[in-house]
């Protein structure tokens, strides 16, 4: 079922397949809700599985003078939720990549509704690794910054930030990247340099904190070899030893692409509550 929910005077895509209790999944850059296909497909037998597309991605509206930082990512997540959820009803986020940090300040605003909250490959802290720093220049430079933004360059980084090859991730990737008709350079880097250069300045520095004063379960799943959020998320681990974690191995930063059955596994681990250890020690076995 697709349907469309009002924010401010902008049109979000929301899909929503499955009945029972409701998963909510939060895509990042520059992907859209086609990210989370093979999980929808494994899941929505026995949940309530509910994707969209943020504003400025896929289906949306792309206005070329929105905020597209994190305080009205997470606005736009209340929004859907709004329109979602029963009264009294509480719900699972799994969010990826920049879709975190709204997932985790819309959870810590919303303690009562939140039952779980799945971090993927997320950013958690304002530092930069080499790599961001890198990323950041390069998209300060005029005409290069638009070839960064092209379909061509964001096929070509997502298949090398995916470990796995093969037709199979070519055409996820591609049906993905196909949803940027009518999305302006400008407006790309907009949804991009927005929430991080706010995040780094603002929303990212009591992000930590946020995530720790939650009471609802949290879990990470890790790509060990993600050179954009590994970083982050081993730090958080290593100062926060008591949340569960995933990690996969030979597994890069589009971790719902590279690896979508061992992520479906861990993620019916997590809702079935069949977690076993605690913090970096609750490693994903592979042989399931």
């Amino acid at each position: 079922m697709t349907r469309s929910v009002t924010y401010l005077d902008y049109q979000i895509k929301v899909y929503q397949e499955g009945s029972g209790k409701p998963l909510v999944f939060l895509h990042g850059w520059p992907t859209n809700s086609r990210l989370w296909h093979s999980q929808v497909e494994a899941l929505k037998a026995d949940y309530k599985v509910i994707t969209y597309d943020c504003l400025g991605f896929g289906q949306s509206d792309k206005p070329k003078e929105h905020s597209y930082t994190f305080t009205k990512k997470k606005e736009i997540l209340d929004a859907v939720l709004a329109d979602t959820l029963d009264d009294n009803e509480t719900v699972t986020l799994i969010a990826h990549d920049i879709g975190g940090p709204p997932a985790i300040l819309w959870a810590h605003d919303n303690q009562e509704q939140v039952e779980r909250l799945v971090l993927l490959n997320t950013i958690l802290f304002p530092f930069s690794t080499p790599l961001d720093k890198i990323s950041h220049f390069s998209f300060g430079i005029p005409l290069l910054n638009r070839l960064l933004v092209s379909d061509f360059y964001l096929k070509n980084v997502m298949k090398k930030f995916t470990k796995s090859k093969g037709e199979i991730v070519d055409r996820h990737i591609g049906s993905i990247l196909d949803w940027h008709q009518n999305l302006t350079s400008r407006t790309k880097l907009r949804t991009i340099l927005e929430p991080m250069n706010q995040g780094r300045a603002n929303e990212l520095l009591s992000l930590e904190a946020k995530l720790q004063q939650l009471p609802a379960k949290k879990f990470l799943i890790i790509a060990k070899e993600d050179p954009l959020c590994y970083a982050h998320m081993k730090r958080f681990c290593e100062r926060n030893p008591s949340v569960p974690s995933f990690i996969i191995d030979n597994c890069g930063h589009y971790l719902p692409i590279d690896k979508p059955k061992e992520l479906t596994n861990i993620l019916l681990k997590i809702l079935k509550e069949d977690v076993v250890g605690q913090g970096h020690k609750a490693q994903y076995d592979s042989s399931l």
